[in-house]
């Protein structure tokens, strides 16, 4: 898990990709990402995902985060 709150926009893909490096090598299947409401924060978490094709899915349970399926 992960938690994006705080961080600034021009750094979240950075953080992001370490972070999903780290969830790979630890053979991970899926990760939780904290995003908060903010619609651009989802924007570039899942455009970040995207490139590496991972699947990208939102909760009803919390609406400020994403579950990310590595696998």
């Amino acid at each position: 898990r992960i938690d994006l709150h705080g961080v600034k926009h021009e750094n979240v893909s950075r953080k992001l990709d370490t972070f999903l490096w780290e969830a790979m090598q630890k053979n991970k299947g899926q990760v939780e990402v904290v995003t908060g409401i903010s619609t651009r924060m989802k924007e570039i978490v899942t455009e970040t995902c995207k490139e590496y094709g991972f699947q990208v899915l939102e909760t009803t349970i919390n609406p400020g985060s994403l579950i990310i399926n590595l696998k």
